[in-house]
């Protein structure tokens, strides 16, 4: 790729389009239910000591309302953080993710500062643009969820490894690092596995002791909280097996489902799909010359993903973001050894653009469709009896925790009958029997068969007090 002024002015101009496309669908963003159950997480600790959920009270026996020890603990500590600093308003949590999104934007241009020795590279701007222009980034960028955590703590320990001549010294800090990416999630086990598997392949045996040292003792500051609960570690093991989200993925049969299933994690989207076909085509144009990537980088992104494919419970689309820096990072590298641009690779990228970028405004779009969660809450409190248990949506978090002595969420009942027999009598039946004053609805965010046909006046235990065609509150 010839470096002139002309292309690298358009460059700039779609980047600097792209930016503010991204800055637009952080206005008023609409929350979704991790924002909130992270969140809650997070308030809980940072009032009371403990990670723990109200409004999950009861799913399962699974005692999440005293305390959860199946829990993102380093990113909940980090979100405990903000809210110490900023409050517990919405975007408070939010910007958690996007404090991680520009860490993940610093390390990849650092990498490729180090390989260039220059920040004004077409490179440079080549891989904000692909940042920029992709969506489930962009989404994740002012989401409260880990992944990007997980991405940078990974991608860190990556370089650490691969700076130049290995020292004792930077496997020790690259050990931590994995280490933190386990604390933060269990899932974030893989960078040590990798970084492991790296070193010991390559030989660094040294190394790989410090690494493993280092990276074990913080990985296993995750159980602190475990050793010190009386029979902390048959509670955990208790959640962790019994956990709704994961549940269904235990025993030999479940799990060869998900190995067998695992490259679907690729394709998942439409997103997911064109990333992969933009990789997997750069790769195979410069396949007589694969030899020539960073023996690092190659080795480290085949045990990651093989780390993963053994560990993984359930194939999820958001965990695409764990590869994201390395995908990106070994795009840049495969490019660089001999730089193309032909038919077939515009014919990947043009749908790359359009698809990603058609999807970034339908979110700016759906932001703008409803008023603003938090101020919505607000105005129904005239209509909901503040001393009442209540049944809810998950986001009735932001930002009417405190107004309320306690709240169910309306996903602690789908969890509890398992999505199956979903009525309106169903739920309110479980409503009753849990104490519950009030119940929430939102026809327009939520779509569920347990809710009642809208403007539904009575339904077992429970009258219509409310409705303005959205929003109804019924009352015990």
């Amino acid at each position: 790729m010839r470096s002139t002024d002309l292309p690298k002015k358009y460059l700039i101009i779609l980047l600097t389009v792209l930016v503010a496309l991204t800055t637009l669908t952080y206005y008023h963003r609409i929350p979704g239910g991790d924002d909130a159950w992270f969140g809650e997480q997070s308030y809980l600790l940072q009032k009371e000591g403990v990670i723990r959920s109200n409004l999950f009270e009861g799913l399962s026996g699974l005692g999440w309302e005293k305390q959860l020890f199946v829990s993102h603990k380093l990113f909940i500590v980090v979100g405990a953080g903000f809210i110490e600093l900023f409050g517990y308003h919405l975007p408070t949590l939010q910007f958690v993710g996007l404090l991680f999104f520009w860490l993940f934007i610093g390390q990849l241009l650092f990498y490729i500062y180090r390989r260039e020795g220059r920040f004004n590279s077409d490179y440079v701007l080549a891989i904000l643009i692909l940042i920029f222009a992709n969506r489930i980034l962009i989404k994740g960028s002012f989401d409260n969820r880990p992944e990007l955590m997980l991405a940078v703590l990974g991608f860190g320990s990556f370089l650490c490894l691969q700076s130049g001549r290995p020292s004792v010294s930077k496997a020790a800090l690259a050990g931590v690092l994995a280490g933190g990416a386990m604390l933060a999630h269990l899932n974030g086990v893989i960078y040590l596995m990798a970084g492991l598997a790296t070193l010991i392949y390559l030989r660094q045996y040294r190394l790989a002791v410090v690494f493993a040292l280092l990276g074990g003792v913080t990985g296993l500051a995750y159980f602190i909280d475990i050793m010190q609960a009386p029979d902390g570690f048959s509670v955990w093991w208790y959640q962790f097996r019994h956990d709704p989200a994961t549940q269904r993925a235990f025993g030999l049969s479940s799990k060869l489902l998900v190995m067998l299933m695992y490259p679907r994690l690729f394709i998942l989207t439409i997103n997911h799909t064109v990333l992969s076909l933009l990789l997997i085509y750069v790769l195979w144009h410069q396949r007589k010359r694969i030899d020539q990537l960073p023996s690092y980088l190659k080795v480290y992104f085949v045990f990651l993903f093989l780390a993963f494919w053994l560990i993984t419970k359930k194939n999820s689309g958001i965990y695409i973001t764990l590869f994201m820096p390395f995908i990106l990072a070994i795009m840049y590298e495969a490019y660089r050894l001999k730089p193309f641009l032909n038919l077939t690779l515009k014919l990947i990228l043009i749908p790359y653009f359009i698809i990603n970028i058609y999807e970034i405004g339908e979110m700016i779009s759906q932001n703008l469709s409803v008023d603003y969660l938090p101020d919505s809450y607000q105005a129904l409190q005239k209509h909901i009896p503040a001393d009442q248990k209540g049944l809810v949506p998950i986001t009735f978090f932001f930002n009417e925790y405190e107004h309320y002595p306690r709240l169910l969420c309306i996903d602690n009942y789908k969890n509890d009958v398992h999505e199956t027999n979903m009525t309106p009598e169903q739920m309110a039946n479980w409503a009753n029997n849990r104490g519950v004053g009030f119940i929430l609805m939102d026809y327009k965010l939520i779509k569920e068969s347990a809710f009642p046909k809208p403007g539904t006046a009575m339904i077992p235990f429970y009258k219509l007090a409310f409705f303005d065609g959205r929003f109804a509150v019924y009352t015990h």
